[in-house]
């Protein structure tokens, strides 16, 4: 029986050793830091030590009795424990300890074994597992294992045999992924996360405690969980999940790892899912989902809910309820149904161009309800609701109802649809920056709104006289009340704050051609 003890020296993981090891913010297996391929020996073994010196900047010391050597490696010898140090030779990273293992067999294993199953041979027993202050991977392989994973977020895994978990403080994820690649799982787990039970892929009724995270494998699924926040993956199979209480999450953008290859299907509403295998999942209890970096359709329910997706062109509907939607990178759909909704397209590191499509007045102007950039909006249903643009070059399109649209600043092109729509403007002008395009003005129903604090030179708060507006082929104004200029042959609108003087005119939006544009058309606010 081995006992392995994870350290976590000085509080840092690998990436923040001397000499760092790239891509280790956790500390991981044996087998992902220890490679006696590229090893150096050290010295001269004793008949009780060798050290070798790893290519990433570790050393390895073997210790035991009666190691013995002739000209082709060891001749005897048993090894009771093996330390994985920093690179002064002193300070544990991980110590493998009661091995009581031949030397010449272990040569032998290393000789013939990649580090993976290297560390599968040495961890075969009924071994414990002991975790560090920090995020510990553990993995116990074949034995009935005893896992205490302490501080930190651990993930452990225990393989054959009928084991035992205590995750200990910090989200800790019990995992069954790794039976993907045996033969000797034959079914889904069985898993109860109030009870503290699981029957295991081989068979095996095992139990644990202390535990948040849980994944499944390959096989049909049956997970549950308790009244405590949660998280689930059922990867391949046709999983059955029941979140019972707490704020639930399914986990789908590990699919990958293990095969998966399609974008998923989600509907909180109705409990089914299409994971990323093409395989029909169902659930009851969930709150959030974390899809994959495929193209994910995501739909909410009445409550609350929480959606992450990663790379791909998502669709999000977050339903009714205040929900939270991060697309991730590529070009994203969020609908958006309540004012409490929010959308985040930092927090992943969000690109692409990105719509929203909304059933009540919205904005896209940085804020609590949106973070990061959105460049389009579109509104839904018949409603006399709003859009408001940012400063990129945005899309908005209003509804059947009576729209407000605001591009704000930036080139953005302005569609109202049916209804009495208005248009307005009301950031600072530029003619390189800052013009609009109205794509379907409709001089009967539409009207044009100017920010007095912006059209400085319009007197007053009201529709714009006939003295103050001039339509001809020019685009100049035609003497000095002129203020708003339609040239007709381009659609081009100009504001002029000093008239015919010289200088003081700015494009500002653009309209169709020949239009029986009017002072009336346009209202001061």
């Amino acid at each position: 029986m081995a006992k392995q003890t994870y350290f976590f020296p000085g509080g840092k993981y690998p990436m923040d050793y001397t000499p760092p090891i790239d891509g280790f913010d956790y500390n991981p297996p044996l087998r992902d830091l220890v490679n006696l391929e590229t090893a150096t020996r050290i010295g001269t073994p004793s008949s009780t030590t060798i050290t070798f010196q790893l290519d990433n900047g570790l050393k390895l010391k073997i210790v035991g009795t009666g190691f013995a050597f002739g000209s082709d490696g060891a001749t005897g010898g048993t090894i009771a424990r093996i330390d994985l140090l920093l690179n002064d030779g002193t300070t544990l990273v991980q110590r493998l300890e009661g091995l009581n293992l031949s030397l010449v067999a272990f040569e032998n294993a290393a000789e013939v074994y990649d580090p993976g199953r290297l560390e599968q041979w040495l961890m075969n027993r009924d071994d414990t597992l002991v975790g560090s202050a920090g995020h510990d991977d553990m993995f116990g392989w074949g034995g009935n294992d005893t896992f205490s994973g302490g501080a930190g977020d651990d993930l452990m895994s225990g393989g054959q045999g009928k084991d035992t978990y205590d995750g200990g403080a910090g989200t800790d994820y019990l995992n069954f992924r790794v039976t993907h690649d045996d033969p000797a799982a034959i079914q889904g787990i069985v898993l109860d996360a109030a009870a503290g039970t699981v029957t295991d892929p081989y068979g095996n009724a095992e139990t644990f405690t202390s535990v948040e995270s849980f994944a499944g494998t390959q096989f049909a699924d049956t997970i549950r969980g308790s009244s405590t926040d949660e998280q689930f993956m059922g990867f391949g199979g046709r999983d059955y999940i029941d979140g019972r209480g707490g704020f639930d999450v399914i986990r789908f953008h590990r699919d990958a790892d293990v095969g998966g290859s399609l974008g998923v299907t989600v509907n909180l509403a109705t409990g089914v899912a299409i994971d990323g295998f093409g395989k029909t999942d169902k659930f009851v209890n969930i709150e959030a989902i974390h899809s994959t970096k495929f193209a994910d359709k995501l739909t909410g329910n009445a409550g609350n809910n929480s959606f992450r997706a990663e790379a791909g062109n998502d669709y999000i509907d977050g339903g009714l309820g205040a929900d939270t939607m991060n697309g991730g990178s590529g070009n994203d759909t969020y609908v958006v149904n309540e004012t409490g909704d929010v959308i985040d397209e930092a927090a992943q590191g969000g690109s692409g161009s990105d719509t929203v499509r909304s059933s009540i007045s919205f904005s896209l102007v940085a804020s609590a309800k949106v973070v990061g950039a959105v460049e389009n909006l579109t509104l839904l249903g018949t409603g006399n609701t709003n859009a408001t643009g940012n400063g990129l070059a945005n899309t908005l399109i209003g509804n059947s109802g009576n729209n407000i649209l605001n591009g704000g600043a930036g080139k953005d092109k302005l569609t109202g649809g049916l209804g009495n729509d208005s248009f307005f403007f009301n950031t600072t002008l530029s003619a390189t920056t800052n013009v609009d395009s109205i794509t379907d003005f409709n001089v009967a129903n539409d009207t044009i709104r100017l920010e007095n604090a912006v059209f400085t030179a319009i007197v007053g708060t009201a529709t714009l006289t006939a003295a103050q507006f001039v339509k001809n082929t020019t685009g100049l104004a035609a003497d000095a009340s002129d203020r708003i200029i339609y040239e007709s042959d381009t659609g081009k609108l100009f504001y002029d704050s000093n008239g015919n003087a010289a200088g003081g005119s700015v494009h500002f939006a653009t309209v169709s051609t020949d239009l029986g544009v009017t002072a009336a058309d346009f209202f001061v606010v």
